[in-house]
């Protein structure tokens, strides 16, 4: 099998085990980061991701993002048939103002107003597995790797994940581009 697959499937396999507190007091660890981060970088244009059940809960990091009247929020809008994906605007994250794309993955609800990436500050990349020094091991589509090689050097990428997901090491090639920095929420609460 692939290696990358065994990761994958190790991964999924613990994300799946992990207690619903657990997540719940990570998500929470996180939007915290995230303020922290929006406030040092002085960010205005930022893209988030509406995560599913196999990633790390941003949503209320989102909440709090979409609070703040000086911050554009994005998330992903993945086009199957054209095997890209863009940014587009996201303004709540009330279940009317979502769908569900074709992996099944919320969306916000047709018609999107699009953001282009040169106008972004800061990306929170989700992974399945990262290692500390910034490489990432998507999904296997590829659409995040495409989108970051059309990003401007100047937007700050940051991988956000569970302790459970840091790696070692990592089997990547050329197409499989590295983040920034790393947002590492703790399963441990006395960590966080």
């Amino acid at each position: 099998m692939d290696p990358k697959n065994v990761i994958r499937n190790e991964v999924r396999e613990a994300m799946h085990t992990l207690p619903a507190e657990a997540r719940l007091m990570a998500s929470s660890v996180l939007a915290d980061r995230v303020r922290s981060v929006i406030a040092d970088r002085q960010a205005r244009c930022v893209m988030g991701f509406l995560a599913d059940a196999r990633e790390i809960d941003f949503d209320a990091a989102l909440t709090e993002l979409l609070l703040n009247p000086d911050v554009t929020v994005g998330v992903p809008i993945v086009s199957v048939d054209r095997g890209r994906m863009t940014c587009g605007r996201l303004r709540s994250l009330d279940p009317e103002s979502l769908a569900t794309d074709r992996y099944q993955i919320r969306t916000p609800r047709p018609p999107v107003e699009p953001i282009e990436p040169t106008a972004l500050d800061l990306v929170f990349v989700p992974g399945v597995a990262f290692t500390r020094d910034g490489r990432r091991l998507g999904r296997g589509g590829g659409y995040y790797d495409r989108f970051m090689a059309d990003l401007p050097p100047t937007t700050w990428r940051i991988g956000v994940c569970h302790a459970l997901q840091v790696r070692a090491e990592l089997p990547v090639g050329k197409y499989d581009l590295p983040v920034d920095e790393l947002l590492i929420t703790s399963e441990d609460p006395a960590v966080g």
